[in-house]
């Protein structure tokens, strides 16, 4: 009896005797019982045959019980059930327990600089998040993403390029395929993306750490480079306070090996002026590799919505500068029209940016400043108007003039 040609990864397998008489087998949900024993899902069938379906049930990988079913399978198609039921277990037992392999990490390793699926939001191979208040954009933005990944475009209207066309799955907790399909074709027309862009969509009730093998099944079926998941709460099913519900979250999306964007609601309480983290504990914000906030500014009935992305957090990269998005609306059905939008003029909780931030956006339009007239007009303390001044300088991007006043870089040059 040959080798299988053996494939497939976390917990999702299949193995193939190629032959006359072919033979696959899928083998998926993977569980181990207090006794030490492990028992799989396995369905067995033979292309070769008019009706391929063999077999669908659990088999213990340790125990006589494979025996008993390699007679029950040999009357259905003669072969070496024994043999390749053995194979079948060997080969999961082995790639299962084996884990990933050692590497070693030297000083001399080349510095390779963080790879991005679209920059500067999904980092690859990583988990993101991004999380704002319930109706502020969150899932439209997201849709976007996918579409730009999905299509391999650039779309230099926002500044924005996937570095490679991947597949992307949606996993939805919260609407329907219809609605996200309308909302995939009233981005996509204005951007000029391919009508032929696909997103592989589904609807989910079951916590994505209950659900991972179907996952990995889809995963790997469609080769899928971007996994959206809208939205954290119930995708973790569990209660999001306690820190299982995040860990057990997060330790299936390693599992799944592929770039995914997580979305997730803000918590409650941060209107004190502290930083604003997702919902629930605070494992949502601690476990991902990047998070974005989202801040949303509407007015009742306008067709405009404007949002701030700020960048929170990251471990592959500095953090990025905020970066202003404006969605136009024409109606309930026509095209949305994305642009790139200026953050200074945003109202309200859109101009809460970083301090630094908000004086590259007055200077410009000011002129040179002394840091208490910049702090009465940000109406932020003395200490944080020179503190930020202090690092703007430091990188560049403000100069101080000879008689103590701060300008822009163009405009001190300019004098």
């Amino acid at each position: 009896m040959s080798r299988p040609i053996f494939a497939g990864s976390a917990g999702v397998y299949s193995l193939t005797w190629e032959g006359p008489s072919s033979v696959v087998i899928h083998v998926s949900r993977l569980r181990e019982d207090r006794y030490g024993g492990t028992s799989a899902e396995v369905r067995i069938e033979s292309p070769a045959l008019d009706a391929p379906h063999l077999y669908l049930g659990r088999l213990n990988l340790l125990s006589d019980t494979k025996k008993k079913l390699a007679k029950e399978l040999s009357e259905r198609l003669p072969a070496d059930w024994d043999t390749m039921l053995e194979q079948l277990a060997v080969l999961v037992l082995e790639r299962e327990r084996e884990g990933q392999p050692v590497v070693a990490l030297t000083p001399g390793d080349a510095q390779a600089a963080t790879n991005y699926l679209l920059p500067p939001f999904l980092p690859e191979g990583e988990v993101s998040v991004l999380f704002s208040e319930g109706g502020s954009g969150k899932s439209l933005l997201a849709l976007l993403f996918a579409a730009l990944v999905a299509s391999g475009q650039e779309c230099s209207l926002l500044g924005l390029a996937s570095q490679a066309k991947r597949p992307v799955l949606y996993l939805d907790f919260e609407t329907t395929p219809d609605e996200h399909r309308r909302r995939l074709r009233r981005i996509s027309a204005p951007l000029g993306l391919e009508l032929s862009t696909v997103i592989h969509y589904r609807s989910c009730a079951t916590p994505v750490a209950d659900d991972v093998e179907n996952i990995q099944c889809i995963v790997q079926e469609h080769e899928i480079g971007l996994l959206v998941v809208d939205s954290a709460g119930p995708a973790s099913g569990a209660d999001i306070y306690s820190p299982d519900a995040p860990i057990a979250l997060f330790r299936a999306l390693r599992r799944l090996g592929t770039t995914c964007l997580l979305i997730a609601h803000v918590a409650k309480g941060n209107g004190d002026g502290s930083r604003k983290t997702p919902f629930g504990s605070v494992y949502y914000f601690n476990l991902a590799r990047s998070v974005w906030e989202l801040r949303a500014s509407q007015a009742p009935g306008g067709g405009v919505l404007r949002i701030g992305l700020l960048h929170q957090k990251s471990n592959v990269s500095g953090l990025q500068q905020p970066i202003g998005l404006e969605f136009r609306f024409d109606g309930a059905t026509g095209p949305i029209v994305v642009s790139a939008a200026d953050l200074g003029e945003f109202p309200g909780r859109c101009g809460d940016l970083p301090v630094g931030r908000r004086i590259e956006d007055l200077l410009p339009q000011s002129g040179p400043l002394r840091p208490k007239d910049i702090a009465t007009r940000l109406a932020v303390t003395d200490t944080s108007a020179r503190t930020a001044l202090k690092r703007l300088c430091d990188s560049g991007r403000v100069s101080q003039l000879r008689d103590g006043r701060y300008a822009a870089v163009n405009e001190d040059r300019d004098r």
